[in-house]
């Protein structure tokens, strides 16, 4: 079949359809959930200053014992890496439709509905 392209009518007389436009509101829904985390590294120790050594008061000098006690105690500087952070996750979107339009408002509306 060869048309004719160049000798046909720019308007065809008879109308073949109707063309509308149709408009939709919507309103989309993802759900977002964030998730903190602290992650530590390793930790480096410094001494400060001089450790104190304190014997236990309650052992009598110049006895025998069976056991000598006593307490070291050291100031240190502890240097605690930490990662603060966070990570998004997102769910499954959903969509709420609202009430679909034409460029005229429907009359009979109710009838049309599901």
């Amino acid at each position: 079949m060869n048309l004719d392209y160049e000798n046909r009518p720019e308007k065809p007389s008879d109308p073949v359809g109707c063309p509308v436009v149709g408009y939709q509101d919507v309103d989309v829904s993802v759900p977002v959930t964030i998730k903190p985390f602290g992650e530590v590294g390793n930790a480096k120790t410094q001494c400060v200053g001089k450790p104190v050594v304190c014997s236990d008061r309650k052992e009598h000098h110049g006895k025998s014992c069976e056991v000598c006690r006593f307490t070291i105690s050291q100031k240190l500087r502890v240097e605690v890496p930490v990662i603060f952070g966070a990570r998004a996750e997102i769910g499954e979107a959903t969509v709420d439709c609202g009430r679909a339009e034409t460029d005229e408002k429907c009359k009979d509306c109710d009838e049309h509905k599901d």
